[in-house]
């Protein structure tokens, strides 16, 4: 029996967030441009789901 890794649901999961992240990121920069932090912190989540979706595309197995 094959072990369940969760690679399909976690793909889908970055790449729900990247298009979360993507549309709301000019509205929270008009709003909070001047708190780095967050400015930061979504730029990195951005660049974290966009890696992790295309990383696990490369490791996915498709059954029959």
């Amino acid at each position: 029996m094959t072990q369940r890794t969760g690679v399909p649901s976690l793909m889908e999961v970055a790449r729900r967030l990247c298009l979360l992240i993507s549309n709301f990121t000019p509205i929270l920069t008009k709003l909070y441009g001047d708190n780095e932090a967050l400015m930061l912190a979504l730029q990195a989540a951005n660049a974290a789901c966009s890696t992790l979706h295309h990383e696990l595309s490369a490791i996915r197995e498709y059954g029959d």
